[in-house]
């Protein structure tokens, strides 16, 4: 790497690209500049075989006039100012050279196509515009109209291209999406704190309903974690407490005490250190950036924590998806549509870490994750005066995402709700991630057509999950509340509590009753006591 890498990038791309490109159009230019030339014979010396007929040509189009050369070196230098010098310039004025560098080299290649291309030469010196039958002194033979003929077909289809069109229309709507969401970030602010955001609907939770393990069917091998992913304290609910600490990383601080008093039936069996990473965000000045997390400590488990990120909520957090997993999403998108695709799975770490490194410092500087890893590591190293020295982290969506990167990064074992991968980008994140980490410390569970999931590649140890969303919902199953459902419904509760959505709006069927109210009538009186509790 440095810039010896760019002169080499430069020195081939020049040999193997524009070398032939310049000599396969000057010797096209050559070869079709003769079919236009006028040539002047005896009007007796015609051939008669052309007889007294005409041959026309109607374009697409009708050139009234033709401009002058002034307008045209004019038009030419107005686009080379304001289209590649502007930019250029601006680029290296902001000290990104690497992107200026690709600027400078596609910028040269557009210009040799567009105005040194064959078809644009044989737009002018191939066309029929002046083919003639045995008029005003031209003597075309039957062999110069065939070439005229077949070149003015093959320009006309590279010009007017369907293929053309429809990339057109694709690049212009992504550009369209990312300048939407560039405008909306900015009036969704990603210095807005969690209390400053709008409640999120209540978590009604009923305890005196339960789910029994499914049966007839094989209930999930993974309900029951063990080694480093087990859950801190007392339990058989493995993956559905991190799959509800997952879910409360959205919550403000006040919600997160009432609602895990309920979840683990008493109070203080859970706690939010809110303060504690409120502080640390201060001490190490990262105040500023938008990621947010928890910290749960188990006063039954001393030393132990579990860390909650949160997943996409705003504008802001999904620019950074695109920015995080977008190489790696177009390479799987890639590898899928192509036949025998898999055979570059080797190769596609590399791939990706290639196309993010011109970025590579831009993309580091906005970076979720290194926040997140920079926090496990300092409390694993004693900050705070040595109070953990074991951190689960888990997550869901990008919290799932940045959950995996994170453990991977700092040793710490992860359980990720619908997490985004990381196996394929693993060699272009910083620092980059041993895939052996990766597969031997990293939990995924995903949900059946979440195919958001599924982006940026899927480590060992996963869970496929059922989704009971409809088919038609494309995005219905990327939901960790119905992921938290699914699992206790087919895993059994295991003394925690049902949440009323799972039955209201996911489908599930009823629970099982240990007291004598209804379940529909215990969801009210939940709902009642809630916005009491809130004074919605």
């Amino acid at each position: 790497t440095g810039p010896g890498s760019y002169v080499v990038v430069a020195l081939v791309s020049l040999v193997c690209c524009v070398v032939p490109l310049v000599r396969s159009n000057r010797e096209m230019y050559s070869m079709y500049r003769s079919l236009n030339e006028e040539e002047e014979e005896p009007t007796g010396e015609r051939d008669d075989r052309h007889g007294d007929g005409n041959v026309f040509h109607v374009w697409e189009t009708v050139r009234i006039t033709r401009p002058k050369a002034w307008y045209c070196y004019t038009r030419v230098a107005i686009e080379i100012v304001f289209l590649f010098l502007w930019p250029f310039i601006a680029m290296l004025g902001k000290k990104n050279y690497p992107v200026a560098f690709i600027f400078f080299m596609l910028s040269s290649f557009t210009f040799l196509w567009r105005y040194f291309d064959a078809s644009a030469v044989l737009s002018e010196l191939g066309s029929l515009s002046k083919v003639n039958s045995g008029k005003d002194g031209l003597d075309e033979t039957e062999e110069d109209h065939k070439l005229k003929h077949r070149l003015s077909e093959i320009v006309g289809k590279v010009y007017n291209s369907r293929g053309r069109e429809v990339w057109t229309v694709v690049f212009a709507v992504f550009g369209l999406v990312i300048a939407v969401l560039f405008l909306s970030a900015r009036g969704n602010s990603e210095n807005i704190t969690p209390d400053q955001r709008a409640l999120r609907p209540p978590i009604l939770l009923v305890s005196d309903f339960y789910y029994p393990p499914l049966e007839g069917t094989i209930a999930y091998p993974t309900c029951k974690l063990n080694k480093g992913f087990s859950f801190p304290g007392v339990g058989s609910s493995d993956l559905a407490d991190y799959s509800f600490l997952s879910a409360l990383a959205y919550e403000r601080s006040n919600v997160t005490t009432v609602v895990m008093e309920k979840w683990f039936g008493a109070p203080d069996v859970v706690i939010d250190e809110e303060e504690f990473v409120t502080q640390f965000r201060i001490d190490s000045n990262t105040q500023s950036s938008p990621v947010y997390f928890k910290l749960f400590s188990f006063p039954s488990a001393p030393g132990v924590g579990v860390m909650s990120i949160r997943g996409s909520e705003t504008t802001y957090d999904w620019i950074v998806n695109m920015q995080l997993w977008s190489s790696s999403g177009l390479a799987q998108f890639v590898k899928w549509i192509t036949p025998y695709g898999w055979i570059w799975n080797p190769i596609i770490p590399d791939f990706i870490r290639w196309v993010n490194f011109a970025q590579s410092p831009s993309i580091r500087n906005v970076a979720y994750y290194k926040v997140t890893t920079r926090f496990v590591n300092d409390v694993l190293a004693g900050y705070g005066g040595n109070l953990y020295d074991t951190i689960r982290i888990t997550g869901a969506s990008l919290g799932g995402g940045l959950a995996i990167i994170t453990g991977a990064q700092t040793d710490a074992f992860t359980v990720a709700i619908s997490g985004l991968g990381a196996t394929l980008g693993r060699k272009a994140f910083y620092p980059p991630i041993d895939e052996e980490k990766l597969n031997t410390q990293t939990f995924n569970f995903i949900p059946e057509r979440d195919f958001i999931a599924r982006i940026g590649g899927r480590a060992p140890f996963f869970q496929n999950g059922e989704c009971t969303a409809p088919k038609n919902n494309l995005f219905g199953c990327h939901s960790m509340w119905r992921s938290l459902c699914e699992i206790q419904y087919k895993c059994g509760t295991y003394g925690r509590p049902v949440p009323c959505r799972c039955v209201e709006q996911f489908g599930y069927p009823l629970p099982e009753r240990n007291g004598t109210r209804s379940f529909e009538q215990a969801c009210q009186e939940e709902e009642a006591a809630w916005n009491e509790l809130f004074s919605l």
